[in-house]
C-alpha cells in the first residue's frame, strides 16, 4: 500500500514538472512574439516618418519661391484748378510764373557814386537816406513810372499804373523795404502774377502785373493802355506782363522802396 501511494506521488509530481515547462515554454513564445511584433512595427513607422520628413524636405527644396508682397505705391493725380473769384490770397492758379531766382551777384569794381545817377535819383536817395552803394527803386506817381537803381547797370525805367484816384483810390506815399513774393493771386474777380507785397492800406499793397482773366485757358489782359499813362489800379503798383517777370527775376525782396506822391496842387 505505502508502495502504491509513492508511485502515485512520482507520477503527480512528473506531471506538474511537465506542465510547468509547457506553460514556461508558452510564455517564451508569446514574449518573443511581442518582442518581434514591436521590433516590425517600429521599423516599419520609422520607416514611414523617414519617408514622410524625405518628402516634405525635397517638396521645400523644389517648391517655386514666391516674393513677399510690397504695398504698392499710388501714382500723383493731377488735380484740376477751379478758378473762382475770392478775396485777396496767396492761392496759386497754376498760370503763374515760379518764384524767382536768386539774382546774381554785382560785378566787380561797381562805380557806386552819385556821378551816374539822374539827379532825381539823387534827390531822393539823400531825402530818404538810401545808400547809392545799394539796389533801390522808386515809383514816382506823377509820371507813372518805375525807376530802378542797381550799381552798376544802366538805370531802367518801367511804365506803371497806380491807384485811380477818381474811383476813390490812391496809391499812398511810402517808404520801406519791398516785403515777400506773393506769385499769383486773386482779388476782385480778377488774376495777378508776379506779386510782391509791399504795406497794408484798406487792404494789401502790392507791386504785380496787369490784372487778367482766363478765357479758353488764355490770359485776357486789362487796362493795359493805362501803363505809363494813367492811374487805374485799387492802390497796387501794376506792371506790363514782360517788366513783372522781370522784376521777379531780378528778385526785389528786401530792397528799399520809395512811393513819391504828385507834387501839392
Amino acid at each position: 500500500m505505502r508502495k502504491k501511494l509513492t508511485d502515485t506521488h512520482s507520477v503527480v509530481h512528473s506531471t506538474t514538472q511537465k506542465s510547468t515547462r509547457v506553460a514556461l515554454v508558452l510564455a517564451l513564445a508569446i514574449l518573443l512574439l511581442a518582442l518581434v511584433t514591436a521590433s516590425v512595427w517600429a521599423a516599419t513607422r520609422g520607416a514611414a516618418l523617414r519617408n514622410n520628413l524625405l518628402a516634405a524636405l525635397q517638396a521645400s527644396l523644389t517648391a517655386t519661391p514666391t516674393k513677399t508682397p510690397q504695398p504698392e505705391t499710388p501714382e500723383p493725380q493731377l488735380v484740376p484748378v477751379q478758378l473762382s473769384m475770392t478775396a485777396l490770397t496767396s492761392t496759386p492758379v497754376g498760370v503763374g510764373s515760379p518764384r524767382p531766382a536768386t539774382a546774381p551777384p554785382p560785378t566787380a569794381q561797381v562805380d557806386t557814386s552819385e556821378a551816374k545817377m539822374p539827379p532825381e535819383l539823387v534827390a531822393i536817395s539823400r531825402r530818404y537816406g538810401i545808400d547809392p552803394a545799394r539796389r533801390f527803386v522808386v515809383v514816382d506817381v506823377a509820371t507813372q513810372t518805375m525807376i530802378i537803381w542797381d550799381p552798376g547797370h544802366p538805370v531802367r525805367e518801367l511804365p506803371v499804373s497806380t491807384g485811380d484816384e477818381s474811383r476813390g483810390y490812391r496809391t499812398h506815399a511810402w517808404y520801406g523795404l519791398i516785403g515777400r513774393y506773393v506769385g499769383t493771386f486773386q482779388a476782385f474777380g480778377v488774376y495777378a502774377d508776379e506779386g510782391w507785397y509791399l504795406f497794408e492800406d484798406g487792404g494789401s499793397i502790392l507791386i504785380h502785373g496787369a490784372p487778367y482773366l482766363v478765357e479758353n485757358g488764355v490770359k485776357v489782359y486789362e487796362d493795359m493802355d493805362a501803363l505809363g499813362k494813367y492811374p487805374a489800379s485799387r492802390g497796387c503798383i501794376r506792371l506790363s506782363p514782360e517788366d513783372a517777370r522781370w522784376f521777379a527775376q531780378w528778385n526785389p525782396k528786401g530792397v528799399p522802396l520809395a512811393i513819391v506822391p504828385r507834387p501839392s496842387g
